[in-house]
């Protein structure tokens, strides 16, 4: 059972992961996402691999600003990428099936 905000915001990722993974995939069934800790980074796993990162403090990750709450695509499996794609405690995350997706922005003509 979910105890923090975080968990919380796993599990309904999960969720809703899950209802897209059945409408698409109904050869296979959904394995839930699941973390792991370290010093910085909540690192999120699934399938055999990195999903994504969130940041667990403010601060600076690769010269850039970072807060907690972050969230971030892999670079590698020990690191996550340099730019913060949302946050998920002020509801701005962008994220889909196969983890955190980029930031677009529109051009104005």
């Amino acid at each position: 059972m979910a105890t923090t905000k975080f968990e919380l915001w796993l599990e309904k990722v999960n969720q809703e992961l899950e209802k897209k993974w059945n409408n698409q995939f109904e050869h296979t069934y959904w394995t839930n996402l699941y973390y792991t800790k370290g010093s910085k980074f909540i690192k999120i796993i699934g399938n055999g691999r990195v999903w994504g990162f969130v940041s667990m403090v403010d601060g600076t990750h690769k010269g850039e600003p970072i807060k907690e709450g972050d969230l971030l695509m892999a670079a590698t499996w020990t690191q996550p990428a340099k730019h913060s794609r949302g946050n998920i405690f002020d509801g701005t995350d962008q994220w889909g099936m196969y983890g955190p997706v980029g930031m677009t922005t529109m051009k104005k003509s």
